[in-house]
Protein backbone atom coordinates (compact mmCIF):
# COMPACT_ATOMS: atom_id res chain seq x y z
CA UNK A 1 0.00 0.00 0.00
CA UNK A 2 2.83 2.16 0.75
CA UNK A 3 4.10 2.18 -2.94
CA UNK A 4 3.14 4.64 -5.53
CA UNK A 5 0.81 3.09 -8.36
CA UNK A 6 1.73 4.15 -11.49
CA UNK A 7 -0.35 6.20 -13.32
CA UNK A 8 -2.00 7.47 -9.89
CA UNK A 9 -2.64 11.17 -9.04
CA UNK A 10 -1.95 13.20 -6.05
CA UNK A 11 -5.45 12.14 -4.86
CA UNK A 12 -4.93 8.17 -5.20
CA UNK A 13 -1.91 8.63 -3.42
CA UNK A 14 -3.24 10.28 -0.72
CA UNK A 15 -5.75 7.55 -0.20
CA UNK A 16 -3.68 4.99 -0.53
CA UNK A 17 -1.20 6.26 2.12
CA UNK A 18 -4.51 7.13 4.79
CA UNK A 19 -5.15 3.44 4.11
CA UNK A 20 -1.71 2.30 5.19
CA UNK A 21 -1.79 4.64 8.30
CA UNK A 22 -5.26 2.62 9.21
CA UNK A 23 -4.37 -0.33 8.66
CA UNK A 24 -1.22 0.06 11.13
CA UNK A 25 -2.92 2.05 13.51
CA UNK A 26 -3.58 0.96 16.57
CA UNK A 27 -6.34 -1.85 17.04
CA UNK A 28 -9.12 0.48 19.28
CA UNK A 29 -12.21 -1.28 17.61
CA UNK A 30 -10.97 -4.73 17.63
CA UNK A 31 -10.65 -4.51 21.38
CA UNK A 32 -14.52 -3.59 21.95
CA UNK A 33 -16.12 -6.43 23.87
CA UNK A 34 -18.05 -8.51 21.22
CA UNK A 35 -21.49 -7.63 22.73
CA UNK A 36 -20.44 -3.64 22.08
CA UNK A 37 -22.55 -3.05 18.14
CA UNK A 38 -20.93 -1.45 15.98
CA UNK A 39 -22.91 0.48 13.46
CA UNK A 40 -21.65 0.72 9.59
CA UNK A 41 -23.24 2.12 6.50
CA UNK A 42 -26.49 3.61 8.56
CA UNK A 43 -25.27 7.12 7.03
CA UNK A 44 -27.44 8.83 4.07
CA UNK A 45 -25.70 10.81 1.93
CA UNK A 46 -23.37 13.68 2.70
CA UNK A 47 -24.45 16.11 -0.05
CA UNK A 48 -28.05 16.93 -0.68
CA UNK A 49 -27.73 18.10 -4.48
CA UNK A 50 -26.51 19.90 -6.85
CA UNK A 51 -26.07 24.12 -7.28
CA UNK A 52 -25.32 25.21 -10.79
CA UNK A 53 -22.54 28.13 -11.31
CA UNK A 54 -25.29 30.23 -12.67
CA UNK A 55 -27.65 29.49 -9.35
CA UNK A 56 -24.86 30.55 -8.00
CA UNK A 57 -24.29 33.76 -9.75
CA UNK A 58 -27.74 34.44 -9.22
CA UNK A 59 -28.08 33.40 -5.02
CA UNK A 60 -24.96 35.77 -4.77
CA UNK A 61 -26.95 38.88 -6.11
CA UNK A 62 -29.34 39.04 -3.27
CA UNK A 63 -28.84 39.69 0.71
CA UNK A 64 -28.43 37.37 3.06
CA UNK A 65 -31.51 39.15 4.21
CA UNK A 66 -33.29 37.88 1.64
CA UNK A 67 -32.44 34.08 1.20
CA UNK A 68 -33.39 33.94 5.04
CA UNK A 69 -36.73 35.62 3.97
CA UNK A 70 -36.92 32.48 1.65
CA UNK A 71 -36.08 30.12 3.44
CA UNK A 72 -38.85 31.38 6.20
CA UNK A 73 -41.27 31.49 3.75
CA UNK A 74 -40.68 27.78 3.02
CA UNK A 75 -41.27 26.37 6.21
CA UNK A 76 -37.34 26.08 6.79
CA UNK A 77 -35.17 26.62 9.33
CA UNK A 78 -32.87 28.88 10.33
CA UNK A 79 -30.25 28.84 8.12
CA UNK A 80 -27.94 31.93 9.61
CA UNK A 81 -24.53 30.62 11.03
CA UNK A 82 -24.32 32.02 14.33
CA UNK A 83 -21.21 33.73 15.29
CA UNK A 84 -19.22 34.06 11.61
CA UNK A 85 -19.05 37.48 11.14
CA UNK A 86 -16.44 39.40 8.16
CA UNK A 87 -13.13 39.64 9.55
CA UNK A 88 -13.09 43.04 7.12
CA UNK A 89 -15.67 45.56 6.02
CA UNK A 90 -16.95 45.13 2.69
CA UNK A 91 -16.57 41.00 2.44
CA UNK A 92 -18.57 39.02 0.38
CA UNK A 93 -18.47 35.24 -0.44
CA UNK A 94 -20.66 32.63 -2.69
CA UNK A 95 -19.75 29.52 -2.99
CA UNK A 96 -20.45 25.66 -2.38
CA UNK A 97 -19.49 24.10 0.97
CA UNK A 98 -16.30 22.25 1.49
CA UNK A 99 -16.78 20.76 5.03
CA UNK A 100 -13.90 20.05 7.34
CA UNK A 101 -15.36 19.10 11.52
CA UNK A 102 -13.39 19.45 14.22
CA UNK A 103 -13.54 16.81 17.89
CA UNK A 104 -12.04 18.05 20.81
CA UNK A 105 -8.22 16.53 21.55
CA UNK A 106 -8.04 13.09 23.23
CA UNK A 107 -4.85 11.03 22.85
CA UNK A 108 -6.47 8.23 20.81
CA UNK A 109 -7.96 10.39 18.13
CA UNK A 110 -5.10 12.30 17.98
CA UNK A 111 -3.08 9.12 17.20
CA UNK A 112 -5.81 8.03 14.77
CA UNK A 113 -6.02 11.15 12.50
CA UNK A 114 -3.93 10.79 9.36
CA UNK A 115 -0.98 13.35 9.90
CA UNK A 116 0.66 15.49 7.44
CA UNK A 117 -0.45 15.82 4.00
CA UNK A 118 -3.30 13.34 4.75
CA UNK A 119 -5.16 15.44 7.53
CA UNK A 120 -8.76 15.82 6.84
CA UNK A 121 -7.93 19.43 7.15
CA UNK A 122 -5.57 19.48 3.98
CA UNK A 123 -8.11 16.94 2.20
CA UNK A 124 -10.49 20.14 2.22
CA UNK A 125 -8.04 22.54 1.31
CA UNK A 126 -6.99 20.74 -1.77
CA UNK A 127 -10.91 20.15 -2.73
CA UNK A 128 -11.19 24.35 -2.54
CA UNK A 129 -11.34 26.67 -5.49
CA UNK A 130 -12.87 30.25 -6.52
CA UNK A 131 -16.59 28.29 -6.68
CA UNK A 132 -16.13 26.90 -2.76
CA UNK A 133 -15.98 27.93 0.73
CA UNK A 134 -14.32 25.93 3.02
CA UNK A 135 -16.32 25.53 6.21
CA UNK A 136 -15.16 24.69 9.73
CA UNK A 137 -16.96 23.14 12.62
CA UNK A 138 -15.21 24.34 15.62
CA UNK A 139 -15.41 22.96 18.98
CA UNK A 140 -15.54 26.27 20.43
CA UNK A 141 -15.82 30.12 19.56
CA UNK A 142 -12.65 31.11 20.72
CA UNK A 143 -10.23 28.22 19.38
CA UNK A 144 -8.48 28.22 16.27
CA UNK A 145 -8.93 26.54 12.89
CA UNK A 146 -5.85 27.84 11.94
CA UNK A 147 -3.28 30.87 11.02
CA UNK A 148 -1.22 32.07 8.07
CA UNK A 149 0.83 29.13 7.15
CA UNK A 150 -2.20 26.60 6.83
CA UNK A 151 -4.81 29.27 5.08
CA UNK A 152 -1.55 30.61 2.59
CA UNK A 153 -2.45 27.10 0.61
CA UNK A 154 -6.62 28.42 0.67
CA UNK A 155 -4.67 31.45 -1.22
CA UNK A 156 -2.66 29.41 -3.62
CA UNK A 157 -6.27 27.79 -4.66
CA UNK A 158 -8.00 31.07 -4.84
CA UNK A 159 -10.84 29.60 -2.32
CA UNK A 160 -13.87 31.75 -2.67
CA UNK A 161 -14.37 31.83 1.13
CA UNK A 162 -13.99 30.38 4.49
CA UNK A 163 -16.40 30.22 7.30
CA UNK A 164 -15.96 29.27 10.81
CA UNK A 165 -18.04 29.36 14.24
CA UNK A 166 -14.57 29.33 15.84
CA UNK A 167 -11.78 32.08 15.08
CA UNK A 168 -8.18 32.27 13.83
CA UNK A 169 -5.06 33.59 14.06
CA UNK A 170 -2.50 36.12 12.40
CA UNK A 171 -5.40 38.38 11.03
CA UNK A 172 -3.26 40.64 9.50
CA UNK A 173 -1.40 38.12 7.25
CA UNK A 174 -5.00 36.65 6.40
CA UNK A 175 -6.10 39.97 5.28
CA UNK A 176 -3.39 40.60 3.45
CA UNK A 177 -4.38 36.49 1.24
CA UNK A 178 -7.78 38.74 0.10
CA UNK A 179 -9.91 35.74 0.17
CA UNK A 180 -13.11 37.02 2.63
CA UNK A 181 -13.34 35.33 5.71
CA UNK A 182 -16.35 34.89 8.11
CA UNK A 183 -14.97 34.44 11.97
CA UNK A 184 -16.26 34.61 15.42
CA UNK A 185 -13.33 36.13 16.19
CA UNK A 186 -9.25 36.38 16.10
CA UNK A 187 -7.30 34.68 18.74
CA UNK A 188 -3.81 34.18 19.52
CA UNK A 189 -4.50 30.54 20.91
CA UNK A 190 -3.43 27.38 19.31
CA UNK A 191 -5.69 25.05 18.03
CA UNK A 192 -4.35 21.59 18.00
CA UNK A 193 -4.15 21.15 22.30
CA UNK A 194 -8.10 21.63 21.74
CA UNK A 195 -9.09 19.96 18.91
CA UNK A 196 -8.11 17.92 15.95
CA UNK A 197 -9.44 18.10 12.10
CA UNK A 198 -11.30 14.63 11.35
CA UNK A 199 -13.49 14.40 8.94
CA UNK A 200 -13.52 16.08 5.56
CA UNK A 201 -16.83 16.42 3.47
CA UNK A 202 -19.24 15.15 5.78
CA UNK A 203 -22.68 16.95 7.27
CA UNK A 204 -21.62 19.50 10.05
CA UNK A 205 -23.08 21.53 12.26
CA UNK A 206 -21.80 25.16 12.36
CA UNK A 207 -23.09 28.15 14.20
CA UNK A 208 -26.49 25.61 15.45
CA UNK A 209 -26.13 25.60 11.38
CA UNK A 210 -26.99 21.75 9.29
CA UNK A 211 -24.39 22.39 6.70
CA UNK A 212 -23.96 19.90 3.90
CA UNK A 213 -21.22 19.58 1.55
CA UNK A 214 -22.25 21.22 -1.73
CA UNK A 215 -24.84 24.11 -0.06
CA UNK A 216 -24.69 27.29 -1.57
CA UNK A 217 -22.70 29.68 1.37
CA UNK A 218 -23.57 33.25 0.69
CA UNK A 219 -22.03 35.94 2.99
CA UNK A 220 -22.28 39.77 3.39
CA UNK A 221 -21.88 42.41 6.07
CA UNK A 222 -24.86 40.84 8.01
CA UNK A 223 -22.94 37.53 8.16
CA UNK A 224 -23.34 34.28 6.32
CA UNK A 225 -26.58 32.36 5.52
CA UNK A 226 -26.30 28.75 3.99
CA UNK A 227 -28.80 27.77 1.31
CA UNK A 228 -29.54 24.05 1.16
CA UNK A 229 -28.64 22.84 -2.23
CA UNK A 230 -31.81 20.56 -2.51
CA UNK A 231 -33.59 24.24 -2.00
CA UNK A 232 -31.80 26.62 -3.89
CA UNK A 233 -33.69 26.99 -7.25
CA UNK A 234 -37.19 27.87 -4.84
CA UNK A 235 -35.02 29.97 -2.58
CA UNK A 236 -34.00 32.33 -5.12
CA UNK A 237 -37.13 32.39 -6.75
CA UNK A 238 -39.05 33.47 -3.50
CA UNK A 239 -36.35 36.03 -2.24
CA UNK A 240 -35.78 37.91 -5.65
CA UNK A 241 -39.29 37.83 -6.39
CA UNK A 242 -39.99 39.80 -2.96
CA UNK A 243 -36.74 42.31 -3.60
CA UNK A 244 -38.78 42.71 -6.92
CA UNK A 245 -42.20 43.64 -5.32
CA UNK A 246 -40.42 46.08 -2.89
CA UNK A 247 -38.69 47.68 -6.39
CA UNK A 248 -42.11 48.53 -7.28
CA UNK A 249 -43.41 50.10 -3.94
CA UNK A 250 -40.08 51.97 -3.92
CA UNK A 251 -40.70 53.14 -7.48
CA UNK A 252 -44.35 54.40 -6.74
CA UNK A 253 -43.29 55.99 -3.55
CA UNK A 254 -40.71 57.87 -5.56
CA UNK A 255 -43.53 58.84 -7.95
CA UNK A 256 -46.29 58.88 -5.56
CA UNK A 257 -44.73 60.64 -2.34
CA UNK A 258 -46.38 59.69 0.54
CA UNK A 259 -45.88 57.30 3.79
CA UNK A 260 -44.52 53.92 3.24
CA UNK A 261 -46.82 52.54 5.35
CA UNK A 262 -49.20 52.36 2.41
CA UNK A 263 -47.47 49.25 1.25
CA UNK A 264 -44.27 48.62 3.32
CA UNK A 265 -43.63 46.23 5.10
CA UNK A 266 -45.33 43.79 3.57
CA UNK A 267 -46.09 39.83 4.74
CA UNK A 268 -47.38 37.28 3.45
CA UNK A 269 -50.53 36.97 2.15
CA UNK A 270 -50.89 39.74 0.42
CA UNK A 271 -54.92 40.38 -0.18
CA UNK A 272 -56.08 41.41 -3.58
CA UNK A 273 -58.16 44.63 -1.93
CA UNK A 274 -55.10 45.91 0.29
CA UNK A 275 -53.22 49.05 -1.37
CA UNK A 276 -50.19 47.02 -2.26
CA UNK A 277 -52.47 44.46 -3.55
CA UNK A 278 -54.52 46.78 -5.60
CA UNK A 279 -50.86 48.41 -6.61
CA UNK A 280 -49.57 45.15 -8.24
CA UNK A 281 -52.73 44.44 -9.85
CA UNK A 282 -52.62 47.89 -11.61
CA UNK A 283 -49.06 46.98 -12.61
CA UNK A 284 -50.15 43.82 -14.00
CA UNK A 285 -48.40 41.83 -11.65
CA UNK A 286 -49.76 38.55 -10.74
CA UNK A 287 -49.36 37.26 -6.87
CA UNK A 288 -50.05 34.85 -4.78
CA UNK A 289 -49.70 33.95 -1.07
CA UNK A 290 -46.51 33.07 0.26
CA UNK A 291 -47.35 31.04 3.37
CA UNK A 292 -45.31 27.98 3.50
CA UNK A 293 -47.24 24.86 3.24
CA UNK A 294 -48.69 22.30 0.82
CA UNK A 295 -50.42 24.30 -2.25
CA UNK A 296 -48.84 27.54 -1.81
CA UNK A 297 -46.68 29.71 -4.23
CA UNK A 298 -44.63 32.44 -4.09
CA UNK A 299 -45.22 35.66 -6.06
CA UNK A 300 -44.95 35.40 -10.06
CA UNK A 301 -41.94 36.43 -11.61
CA UNK A 302 -41.62 40.63 -12.08
CA UNK A 303 -38.78 42.63 -13.16
CA UNK A 304 -35.74 44.26 -11.03
CA UNK A 305 -33.84 43.59 -7.98
CA UNK A 306 -33.25 45.29 -4.76
CA UNK A 307 -32.66 44.78 -1.58
CA UNK A 308 -35.00 42.62 0.69
CA UNK A 309 -36.82 43.09 3.88
CA UNK A 310 -36.88 40.01 5.81
CA UNK A 311 -40.26 38.89 7.51
CA UNK A 312 -40.62 36.75 10.74
CA UNK A 313 -43.58 36.01 12.28
CA UNK A 314 -43.90 37.54 15.64
CA UNK A 315 -41.14 39.76 15.59
CA UNK A 316 -42.37 41.69 12.37
CA UNK A 317 -45.80 42.49 14.51
CA UNK A 318 -43.47 44.46 16.95
CA UNK A 319 -44.05 48.21 16.73
CA UNK A 320 -40.85 48.90 17.04
CA UNK A 321 -39.53 46.72 14.29
CA UNK A 322 -37.60 48.06 11.44
CA UNK A 323 -36.97 46.33 8.00
CA UNK A 324 -33.54 45.52 7.69
CA UNK A 325 -33.65 48.11 4.71
CA UNK A 326 -34.76 50.53 7.42
CA UNK A 327 -31.44 49.74 8.94
CA UNK A 328 -29.40 49.86 5.65
CA UNK A 329 -30.61 53.10 5.04
CA UNK A 330 -30.19 54.74 8.63
CA UNK A 331 -26.27 53.31 8.12
CA UNK A 332 -25.75 54.44 4.66
CA UNK A 333 -26.84 58.17 6.29
CA UNK A 334 -24.34 57.91 8.82
CA UNK A 335 -21.54 56.80 6.67
CA UNK A 336 -22.30 59.60 4.41
CA UNK A 337 -22.23 62.61 6.37
CA UNK A 338 -20.19 60.97 9.38
CA UNK A 339 -20.62 63.93 11.70
CA UNK A 340 -23.53 64.27 14.21
CA UNK A 341 -24.86 67.27 16.50
CA UNK A 342 -25.23 66.30 20.14
CA UNK A 343 -26.98 68.48 22.09
CA UNK A 344 -27.28 68.68 25.84
CA UNK A 345 -28.31 72.05 27.79
CA UNK A 346 -30.39 72.91 30.76
CA UNK A 347 -33.35 75.19 29.04
CA UNK A 348 -36.04 73.41 26.98
CA UNK A 349 -36.73 76.91 25.14
CA UNK A 350 -33.07 76.65 23.89
CA UNK A 351 -33.08 73.37 22.34
CA UNK A 352 -34.76 73.85 19.18
CA UNK A 353 -32.91 77.11 17.76
CA UNK A 354 -29.55 75.48 19.02
CA UNK A 355 -30.26 72.58 16.60
CA UNK A 356 -31.45 74.20 14.21
CA UNK A 357 -28.50 76.69 14.04
CA UNK A 358 -26.15 73.20 13.88
CA UNK A 359 -28.66 72.50 10.65
CA UNK A 360 -28.04 75.76 8.92
CA UNK A 361 -24.42 75.14 9.23
CA UNK A 362 -24.71 71.99 7.53
CA UNK A 363 -25.37 69.08 9.79
CA UNK A 364 -27.42 66.54 8.21
CA UNK A 365 -27.18 63.86 12.08
CA UNK A 366 -29.07 65.12 15.16
CA UNK A 367 -29.01 63.70 19.02
CA UNK A 368 -31.22 65.16 21.13
CA UNK A 369 -30.37 63.83 24.68
CA UNK A 370 -32.75 62.78 28.09
CA UNK A 371 -30.60 64.65 29.98
CA UNK A 372 -32.21 67.75 28.43
CA UNK A 373 -35.36 68.67 29.83
CA UNK A 374 -38.48 68.29 27.60
CA UNK A 375 -36.00 66.31 25.40
CA UNK A 376 -38.70 64.03 24.01
CA UNK A 377 -41.31 66.84 22.82
CA UNK A 378 -38.24 68.85 21.45
CA UNK A 379 -37.47 65.67 19.49
CA UNK A 380 -41.03 65.16 18.05
CA UNK A 381 -41.23 68.80 16.91
CA UNK A 382 -37.97 68.77 14.91
CA UNK A 383 -38.43 65.20 13.25
CA UNK A 384 -42.38 66.46 12.24
CA UNK A 385 -40.04 69.47 10.65
CA UNK A 386 -37.33 68.44 9.78
CA UNK A 387 -38.40 64.80 8.11
CA UNK A 388 -36.61 63.36 5.28
CA UNK A 389 -33.91 66.44 5.30
CA UNK A 390 -32.30 65.60 9.12
CA UNK A 391 -31.50 62.29 10.83
CA UNK A 392 -33.04 62.22 14.41
CA UNK A 393 -31.77 60.57 17.26
CA UNK A 394 -31.87 60.38 20.98
CA UNK A 395 -29.48 59.65 23.72
CA UNK A 396 -28.44 59.05 27.22
CA UNK A 397 -30.70 55.77 26.69
CA UNK A 398 -29.96 53.59 29.44
CA UNK A 399 -33.14 51.10 29.34
CA UNK A 400 -35.37 49.54 27.09
CA UNK A 401 -38.01 51.66 28.64
CA UNK A 402 -36.46 54.71 27.60
CA UNK A 403 -35.52 53.48 23.95
CA UNK A 404 -38.79 52.63 23.44
CA UNK A 405 -40.05 56.38 24.45
CA UNK A 406 -37.69 58.19 22.37
CA UNK A 407 -38.63 55.33 19.63
CA UNK A 408 -42.75 56.79 19.92
CA UNK A 409 -41.15 60.39 19.70
CA UNK A 410 -39.54 59.61 16.68
CA UNK A 411 -36.07 58.88 17.25
CA UNK A 412 -34.37 57.31 14.19
CA UNK A 413 -31.90 56.08 15.96
CA UNK A 414 -30.50 55.45 19.62
CA UNK A 415 -26.83 56.26 21.71
CA UNK A 416 -26.38 55.27 24.85
CA UNK A 417 -23.35 56.80 27.30
CA UNK A 418 -22.54 53.00 28.27
CA UNK A 419 -22.83 49.25 26.81
CA UNK A 420 -25.80 48.19 28.44
CA UNK A 421 -26.59 44.28 26.58
CA UNK A 422 -30.38 44.31 26.86
CA UNK A 423 -30.83 47.35 24.91
CA UNK A 424 -27.95 46.42 22.46
CA UNK A 425 -29.84 43.01 21.81
CA UNK A 426 -33.40 44.65 21.98
CA UNK A 427 -32.50 47.37 19.28
CA UNK A 428 -30.34 44.79 16.84
CA UNK A 429 -33.12 41.96 16.68
CA UNK A 430 -35.80 45.01 15.82
CA UNK A 431 -33.05 46.54 13.23
CA UNK A 432 -33.09 49.67 15.28
CA UNK A 433 -29.37 51.03 14.89
CA UNK A 434 -27.70 51.08 18.08
CA UNK A 435 -24.40 52.91 19.06
CA UNK A 436 -23.59 52.21 22.67
CA UNK A 437 -20.63 53.96 24.80
CA UNK A 438 -17.12 51.90 24.82
CA UNK A 439 -14.08 52.82 26.50
CA UNK A 440 -11.87 49.77 25.75
CA UNK A 441 -11.47 47.92 22.49
CA UNK A 442 -12.57 44.97 23.97
CA UNK A 443 -15.76 46.45 25.46
CA UNK A 444 -16.57 47.94 21.85
CA UNK A 445 -16.05 44.83 20.44
CA UNK A 446 -18.17 43.21 22.68
CA UNK A 447 -20.84 45.62 21.72
CA UNK A 448 -20.18 44.70 18.53
CA UNK A 449 -20.94 40.85 18.96
CA UNK A 450 -23.94 42.09 20.69
CA UNK A 451 -25.60 43.54 17.95
CA UNK A 452 -24.24 47.10 18.23
CA UNK A 453 -23.53 48.95 14.31
CA UNK A 454 -21.46 51.92 15.53
CA UNK A 455 -19.71 51.78 18.62
CA UNK A 456 -19.72 55.11 20.44
CA UNK A 457 -16.20 55.51 22.27
CA UNK A 458 -16.82 57.72 25.51
CA UNK A 459 -15.56 59.49 27.07
CA UNK A 460 -12.12 60.63 25.77
CA UNK A 461 -9.07 58.14 25.50
CA UNK A 462 -5.52 59.59 25.96
CA UNK A 463 -3.95 60.02 22.01
CA UNK A 464 -7.62 60.73 20.48
CA UNK A 465 -7.18 59.92 16.91
CA UNK A 466 -4.36 57.64 17.37
CA UNK A 467 -6.01 55.76 19.30
CA UNK A 468 -8.68 55.17 16.82
CA UNK A 469 -6.19 54.46 14.21
CA UNK A 470 -4.55 52.12 16.52
CA UNK A 471 -7.87 50.16 17.26
CA UNK A 472 -9.84 50.32 13.94
CA UNK A 473 -6.23 48.92 12.61
CA UNK A 474 -6.34 45.65 14.96
CA UNK A 475 -9.97 45.29 15.06
CA UNK A 476 -11.18 45.98 11.35
CA UNK A 477 -14.78 44.72 12.16
CA UNK A 478 -15.71 48.30 14.19
CA UNK A 479 -16.76 51.35 13.12
CA UNK A 480 -15.78 53.55 15.80
CA UNK A 481 -17.68 56.99 16.53
CA UNK A 482 -15.67 58.83 19.03
CA UNK A 483 -17.48 62.17 20.89
CA UNK A 484 -15.70 63.64 23.62
CA UNK A 485 -12.26 64.48 22.93
CA UNK A 486 -13.98 65.43 19.34
CA UNK A 487 -13.77 69.23 18.54
CA UNK A 488 -14.20 72.22 15.63
CA UNK A 489 -10.31 71.37 14.39
CA UNK A 490 -9.73 67.94 14.89
CA UNK A 491 -12.34 66.07 13.73
CA UNK A 492 -11.01 65.65 10.17
CA UNK A 493 -7.74 63.86 12.65
CA UNK A 494 -10.10 60.87 13.60
CA UNK A 495 -12.37 60.36 10.51
CA UNK A 496 -8.85 60.12 8.54
CA UNK A 497 -7.28 58.07 11.42
CA UNK A 498 -10.22 55.08 11.09
CA UNK A 499 -13.11 56.38 12.96
CA UNK A 500 -16.39 55.65 11.26
CA UNK A 501 -17.72 59.03 12.43
CA UNK A 502 -17.66 61.89 14.83
CA UNK A 503 -19.99 63.20 17.77
CA UNK A 504 -19.84 66.76 18.58
CA UNK A 505 -20.92 67.89 21.60
CA UNK A 506 -19.43 71.08 23.92
CA UNK A 507 -17.32 72.51 21.37
CA UNK A 508 -20.18 72.85 18.88
CA UNK A 509 -22.65 73.93 21.09
CA UNK A 510 -20.55 75.97 23.84
CA UNK A 511 -22.53 76.94 26.98
CA UNK A 512 -22.26 80.39 26.87
CA UNK A 513 -23.22 80.80 23.33
CA UNK A 514 -26.51 78.67 24.22
CA UNK A 515 -27.50 80.48 26.89
CA UNK A 516 -26.41 84.22 24.91
CA UNK A 517 -28.78 82.73 22.52
CA UNK A 518 -25.78 83.34 19.65
CA UNK A 519 -27.69 81.12 16.80
CA UNK A 520 -24.89 82.91 14.28
CA UNK A 521 -21.89 81.47 16.45
CA UNK A 522 -22.87 77.98 16.75
CA UNK A 523 -24.15 78.36 12.85
CA UNK A 524 -20.86 79.49 12.48
CA UNK A 525 -18.78 76.18 14.35
CA UNK A 526 -21.20 74.12 12.57
CA UNK A 527 -20.12 75.22 8.90
CA UNK A 528 -15.92 74.89 10.12
CA UNK A 529 -16.59 71.39 11.50
CA UNK A 530 -18.71 70.06 8.55
CA UNK A 531 -15.76 71.61 6.05
CA UNK A 532 -13.23 69.31 8.03
CA UNK A 533 -15.64 66.37 7.72
CA UNK A 534 -16.29 66.97 4.04
CA UNK A 535 -12.35 67.10 3.66
CA UNK A 536 -12.28 64.22 4.99
CA UNK A 537 -14.17 62.06 2.63
CA UNK A 538 -17.06 59.53 2.71
CA UNK A 539 -16.99 56.98 5.97
CA UNK A 540 -16.54 53.39 4.49
CA UNK A 541 -19.09 51.80 3.10
CA UNK A 542 -21.50 50.11 5.88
Amino acid sequence: LTRSLPGAGGQEQRMLRRAAHLATRPAFTAALPRHVPVRTLALGPAQGGQVSDEMLDKLSKLSTQALIDGLWVMGWPSSFIEGARPLAKGQKCAGRAVTLRFVPHRPDVAADKPAGMDSPEYEAFEKCGPRDVLVMASVGPWESVGGDIKFLRLKQLGVGGLVTDGSVRDTDEILSYGFPVFSFSTTAKQGPAIMQPWECNGVIECGKVVVRPGDAIIGDQDGVVVVPAAAAEKVYEIAHNREEIEGIIKDELIANPGPPGKYYPFKPPIKPESPLGQLLTKKGVKFHSTLAGPGRRSYSSLAGSRRSMASYPGLAKDPYYKTPEDLAKTIATFAEHRACAVLRTPKQELTMPAMEAAVNGGFKLAEFTLTTPGCLDTLADFRAKYDGKVLVGCGTILDVSDAKRALDAGAQFIIAPVFVPEVVTWCATRNILIAPGCQTPTEAFHAYKAGAQIQKIFPGVANGHMWVKAVSAALPMLSLNPTSGVDLDNAGDFLNNGAFGVGLVAPLFPPDKVAAKDWDAIQANAAKVIGNVKAAGPGPKP
